[in-house]
């Protein structure tokens, strides 16, 4: 008997073995929460207190040590990791530097994560780049060599919480910077990867091409503000970032060669294809869980044992947490887990229940599942759920993996060829990325309300009472329950009608939504300035006031006009930009609120404090 996972690789039937294999799968579900719970929980334990239990349950039947054990190493992990970031000291950076990320513009500084030497000891640090420095690296790419000259600073205890997950130690003022070559051979093939799919872009639009840069290799520094603020309000920048989906596509991609290989070789090529797309992704935690849980299932089929989809599922996050406790703190992890967990728990039973052709009802089933499977991540972290997102996940979900997949081929065959062929190659690219960018503008247009926890909690126990009901064989009860659920949904819609979408944080804007609607943008963040707009329900701007003259101001001012209709610009003399505007000279008054130039920004102050004006945070 074989069974075919997704990437079409056999499982071979189970072979009799002690030791681990003879482990219930639910004792290693169970330890896969108990080394999240001891990473999380971290009391600074030693390593040899986890290791004894854990062998004692596997060769005895007290299982229970098994979790107990792995809980203890998780804790022992995240204590070696945070110990080792803890002791990071500040100093002088001179020589050679690996780059651990890709550059990006941040305020206006070019933010270059690299790992370099400080008295002896090896550590991340988020580098910070201007002027002559910042163009030399603007081009830069992971995994780089470069020779720095810097000012490295520990984390302070308040931006330990942003660093300390993303491995950083703290950040570095970066003087001068000159490259000095590629890097180790997996980081020179991903960059060149990379750069051809860039170069077969060309034909795209900006929009596409950013978007074809998100769903082939998850970069989303690209991407329009306007196209971030509508994936932003339909739960949609999930298909931004790469995720276990685009490992199992590119399994099925290779699947016909790996087929013809031997056990033990197609486990090697297997792990080398998947490190090499780890490298070309950048790590993305959802891509390290797909890869290891995709090699082990590789590794169970080479020698003969059996390996169920959870057991499976757990062994890849247990091993991931060991490795890197801080994974746990990663939000990206705890989505791809969720979402993972809830398609191998319910997708099959889901799609039985559905109607249409199989590929068609597995679609539906995995979209519908992983949805439900991150809820209660989404309402933890964001604390609320636009309802867009069930349709725009459903429609544009199925479409993603094949935007993937084909964007990869054509975009590398591209890439080689020249732009005449890469224009042909990404006729289908255009029109799945096109469909995909336009569900996540009707959705983020449909103007639906955000659900919070409680709502949802009610909607379950009244849907689960009703099942409940109709399981019991009642008819006439399980149709006043159908009736019942559709009654509380509909209260619950009401309710949520109520409540605004959470406002964005770091960017402020003042509007008021009188007659004249005017929008004041004090700092130009132009994807938190629709997400702004959204929150205050202004759809049409009589006047919009730009404060400042910089780039971001005239991006600003660009993407608000493609989602707002705009009837006057007021603006510094520098601003520049292809929307017309009114340079402001001298002090004018508007709707109550008094503008006059201060060099290259605008000061703008309201003439009566309670004149409508309301400031968003």
């Amino acid at each position: 008997m074989r069974r075919s996972d997704p990437a079409g690789v056999a499982l071979a039937a189970p072979r009799r073995f002690g030791g681990l294999s003879a482990v219930d799968d639910r004792w290693i579900v169970a330890g896969a929460f108990g080394t999240a719970i001891g990473s999380i929980w971290a009391p600074g334990v030693s390593w040899w207190w986890g290791a004894p239990l854990i062998a004692a349950g596997v060769a005895s039947r007290a299982r229970v040590l098994i979790p107990l054990g792995l809980l203890l190493v998780g804790a022992a992990a995240m204590g070696a990791q945070l110990s080792q970031l803890e002791a990071a000291v500040g100093g002088d950076v001179e020589g050679e530097v690996v780059l651990t990320a890709d550059p990006e513009w941040r305020a206006g500084a070019l933010a270059v994560p690299f790992s370099a030497t400080v008295d002896g000891e090896r550590f991340r640090w988020e580098g910070w780049a201007r002027g002559p420095a910042a163009w030399a690296l603007d081009d830069a790419a992971m995994g780089e060599r470069w020779h720095l000259s810097a000012a490295a600073e520990p984390a302070d205890a308040a931006d330990r919480n942003f660093m300390w997950p993303r491995h950083l130690a703290g950040g570095a003022q970066i003087r001068t910077a000159q490259r000095i070559d590629g890097g180790a051979a997996p980081f020179r093939v991903a960059n060149r990867l990379r750069d051809g799919v860039a170069a077969s872009a060309t034909s795209l639009s900006q929009r596409d091409a950013a978007l074809l840069a998100g769903f082939v290799y998850g970069d989303d520094r690209g991407q329009l503000p306007e196209v971030v603020h509508d994936f932003r309000a339909t739960s949609l920048t999930h298909l931004l970032a790469v995720s276990g989906s685009n490992v199992a596509f590119v399994l099925l991609l290779f699947a016909p060669l790996l087929a013809r290989l031997r056990p033990m070789v197609r486990l090697g090529a297997v792990g080398l294809l998947l490190a090499q797309f780890a490298v070309l992704t950048r790590g993305e935690p959802s891509v390290l869980r797909a890869c290891v849980l995709a090699t082990l299932a590789v590794g169970a089929h080479a020698i003969g044992r059996r390996a169920s989809a959870p057991r499976l599922l757990a062994t890849a996050v247990i091993v991931l947490l060991v490795v890197d406790p801080l994974l746990v703190r990663s939000v990206g992890f705890q989505l791809s887990v969720a979402a993972t967990a809830a398609i191998v728990l319910g997708a099959g039973r889901v799609a039985g229940l559905l109607r249409g052709p199989p590929w068609l009802r597995l679609a539906l089933a995995a979209t519908l599942t992983a949805q439900a499977g991150v809820l209660p991540v989404q309402l933890a972290v964001f604390g609320s759920l636009p309802l867009a997102s069930i349709p725009a996940n459903v429609l544009a979900g199925p479409i993603a993996g094949p935007a993937m997949v084909w964007g990869l081929v054509a975009g590398l065959a591209g890439g080689e060829a020249g732009d005449a062929v890469a224009a042909i190659l990404h006729l289908p690219t255009r029109l799945m990325l096109g469909w995909v960018a336009a569900v996540a503008r009707w959705g983020a247009g449909l103007g639906w309300p955000y659900i919070e926890a409680p709502e949802i909690a009610g909607i379950i126990a009244v849907a689960g009472v009703c099942t409940a009901v109709a399981l019991w064989g009642r008819r006439r009860m399980a149709g006043l329950g159908g009736l019942v659920t559709a009654a509380f949904v509909i209260g619950v819609w009401a309710v949520a009608g109520t409540h605004r979408a959470p406002p964005p944080q770091g960017a402020h804007l003042w509007v008021h939504d009188d007659n004249p609607a005017i929008v004041v943008i004090d700092r130009p963040d132009a994807a938190k300035a629709l997400d702004h707009l959204a929150t205050a329900g202004i759809d049409d701007i009589d006047v919009l006031v730009v404060r400042s003259a910089s780039r971001a101001g005239r991006e600003a001012v660009r993407a608000l006009a493609a989602r707002h209709e705009i009837r006057s610009v007021l603006a510094p003399e520098r601003l520049g930009g292809t929307i017309p505007y009114t340079p402001v000279r001298e002090p004018i008054t508007v709707g109550g609120l008094q503008i006059e130039a201060a060099g290259e920004r605008l000061a703008a102050t309201p003439a009566v404090a309670s004149n409508g004006w309301q400031a968003e945070p």
